[in-house]
């Protein structure tokens, strides 16, 4: 990754969330350790730290990021509703879609509240 550039910034911030994503999936958060998600992005440890202040931190960002996910799939889908029925049944629709995402209802409804 292009180091002191804005896209290799970016690339190395998702590197460290999409593989922490996996490993908070696979083991959850409390069994899941810095060495093993920086192995995992293929970044240094420095990068880590550099990026995120500790494990949570980056713990919240990447649920952070799953609910920006989850809220603009609801907003879209029930935005041009004809109604307040219509736009309730397009949302939980949408909800009921973006958290059939493998590992989504772990990381929002399990392991977010726990933390």
């Amino acid at each position: 990754m292009a180091r002191n550039t804005p896209e290799g910034t970016e690339a190395t911030r998702t590197a460290l969330m999409d593989a922490a994503r996996s490993l908070f999936v696979e083991r959850g958060y409390a069994e899941t350790s810095t060495p093993e998600i920086v192995a995992r992005a293929q970044v240094t440890r420095g990068a880590l730290y550099h990026h995120f202040h500790d494990k949570r931190a980056l713990f919240e960002a990447v649920v952070l990021r799953e609910a920006v996910v989850v809220a603009e799939g609801i907003e879209a889908r029930s935005a041009n509703a004809a109604s307040a029925r219509d736009a309730l049944l397009k949302g939980a629709s949408a909800y009921f879609d973006a958290m059939a995402v493998p590992g989504r209802t772990k990381l929002l409804l399990r392991e977010a509240p726990a933390l």
